[in-house]
């Protein structure tokens, strides 16, 4: 897998619909473009497990873990487990980020895709046909047991976290934050506090607690993430979403979310930065992105 392949989304749906999976065209973009809904596995699999990717169009870890997870499961399906994935929520804006990357795909480069509009923070509502056709998509299912949906954080960051839904079965967080801490580099800062100031209670090392509303308190003017939509509709035993950096910059641990941003900004126009990074390779992301994945799917397949 290559940045590159963010050219190449749809083809590489089309082959892995060749190779067993089921893919549906669940709605279509504000721009006319098709919305795929992917499953793998076998369709009486009493457990389901479900991926969304692209809710954020220019976090671009996101799609091209969604198609690494399903090239691999189409390779090994899961006999009691069904995986249904969206691997694109925002396919116009995803185009859009991906035409602008050049042959050879820098940190810079990545940094300045900005095509982007918040279909996370919008997911209940109908702002957008593309939350729209995900949500009918979901309502389908008669449960989910673990719900995932693929971010990535500030490009150049302190460090990595994820956050988890406060309803999760709390033995599969911390089973689940020891596989990721194993899986990880040691280069590579697994945050004690939130950066963004979004949460305040860490669960584990990376592991921040999501406080997911009360289903009452969301209306139009106070929409409601895919986090808080899969949690009151199925009651799942995990909720989670990905905060994967491009670059980590442990100088910028203590630092304040307006110095991240500034950081960010530097290195986006001039390709340098005051403070010293290391990249972190696209396959070294998807590793552990996919072990979160795999970690929490262990559990589902063996809960009774």
């Amino acid at each position: 897998m290559e940045w590159v392949d963010l050219k190449q989304l749809d083809t590489l749906i089309q082959q892995i619909k060749v190779l067993g999976a089921c893919v549906e065209e669940i709605g279509i973009s504000g721009e006319g473009r098709s919305i795929y809904g992917v499953t793998v596995g076998d369709e009486q699999a009493t457990r389901t497990v479900v991926i969304v990717a692209g809710l954020h169009a220019a976090e671009v870890i996101a799609p091209l873990t969604a198609i690494s997870i399903l090239q691999t499961l189409v390779g090994q399906p899961p006999s009691t487990v069904r995986f249904c994935v969206v691997p694109m929520a925002d396919p116009d804006f995803v185009s859009r980020n991906a035409s602008e990357l050049p042959a050879n795909v820098t940190l810079q480069a990545l940094l300045n895709l900005n095509h982007q509009r918040d279909l996370e923070g919008h997911f209940t509502t109908d702002t957008y046909p593309e939350c729209v056709a995900i949500r009918q998509w979901l309502e389908h299912f008669n449960r989910i047991d673990a719900y995932f949906s693929l971010h990535s954080a500030h490009c150049i960051s302190p460090g990595l976290f994820f956050y988890v839904g406060s309803t999760s079965n709390s033995d599969w967080v911390s089973q689940v934050a020891s596989q990721v801490a194993t899986t990880t580099p040691d280069w590579i800062l697994l945050l004690s506090q939130d950066p963004t100031g979004l949460s305040k209670n860490a669960l584990y090392s990376g592991f921040f607690e999501l406080e997911i509303p009360k289903r009452e308190n969301l209306n139009v003017s106070n929409p409601g993430s895919s986090l808080a939509f899969v949690t009151h509709r199925f009651q799942p035993q995990y909720v989670g979403a990905s905060e994967m950096p491009l670059a980590v910059c442990p100088a910028l641990v203590e630092a304040s979310l307006t110095e991240i941003d500034q950081c960010n900004r530097d290195f986006k126009q001039t390709g340098r930065t005051s403070y010293l990074f290391k990249e972190i390779h696209l396959d070294t992301q998807l590793c552990i992105m996919e072990s979160w994945v795999w970690s929490v799917t262990e559990h589902v397949a063996a809960a009774t």
